[in-house]
């Protein structure tokens, strides 16, 4: 029992880890990755938001949810010490705005009548990351054009994910299906577009099956035909699989080091 416990302790110490690695001024590419993964996380706090609220995987979502916190807003603060630029510091500080009020919402207990505004917000704070991002990707080349969009497949695996928990929580969210069938196009698209341009090395090559191979797994769970079929724990898990998939994927397109993501 003992040596469990110590397990589940070293995890989490591990895991806790991974946010203050980004305190510290970052490099370009550093920049540029953890610019196009706030995206996501904002996505990602309101799923688990929703998953709290709808009793899907509780103690997971407690957790991710925490470390998702923690880590956008050790992001958002080396970001802000980064910016080389007006219009990067710009874009960032209609983030930190937004996110002073989106993490209030995000932290207080799921209440399902304040979820459209919940679901509002991430919207919103998705818009304004997405603007940092765009903005890196200018000052920075061809380099932060290819993590731009492998970045944004990894956005999707959270929204996907956040959409279909949205749906099965019965939150009105207006366009709800048509946003989740986008997402569920957007990702596929980018998938085929990187794969059209080749591996430029059999690691990134190899990344790109496995990530092929979970996405087939993942839309078989995701019938947007069979509205009757509601399988939230598993769109949860596989969804999540594919997002470490991708976030590697983004990260070798970034060149970085695997201790750096």
């Amino acid at each position: 029992m003992l040596k469990k416990y110590m397990t589940l302790f070293a995890l989490g110490l591990l895991a806790l880890a991974s946010a203050p690695a980004w305190a510290a001024q970052p490099t370009d590419s550093e920049a540029m990755n953890m610019a196009g993964l706030q995206r996501s996380l904002g996505q990602r706090m309101a799923k688990d938001y929703l998953m709290l609220g709808s009793e899907v995987r509780v103690d997971a979502a407690e957790r991710q949810l925490k470390e998702t916190v923690e880590r956008f807003d050790a992001s958002q603060k080396a970001l802000n010490a980064y910016a080389p630029n007006p219009e990067i510091k710009a874009a960032l500080a209609k983030v930190d705005a937004t996110w002073v009020v989106y993490r209030q919402q995000v932290e207080a207990t799921p209440d399902h009548a304040k979820a459209v505004e919940l679901l509002a917000n991430a919207e919103t704070l998705l818009q304004q990351t997405q603007a940092v991002t765009d903005a890196m990707a200018k000052h920075l080349g061809e380099m932060g054009a290819t993590v731009n969009r492998s970045g944004w497949a990894r956005v999707q695996t959270q929204r996907i994910a956040m959409l279909y928990m949205a749906q099965t929580w019965n939150v009105p969210m207006p366009d709800l299906k048509a946003k989740l069938e986008k997402s569920v196009q957007d990702f596929e698209t980018i998938l085929k577009e990187l794969e059209s341009r080749g591996a430029p090395n059999e690691e990134i090559a190899a990344a790109q099956r496995r990530a092929r191979a979970h996405w087939g797994f993942t839309l078989k769970g995701i019938d947007l035909k069979n509205t009757q079929a509601v399988v939230p724990t598993v769109i949860t898990v596989s969804t999540d699989s594919l997002f470490r998939q991708l976030n590697e994927l983004t990260r070798l397109y970034a060149g970085l080091k695997a201790d750096e993501s």
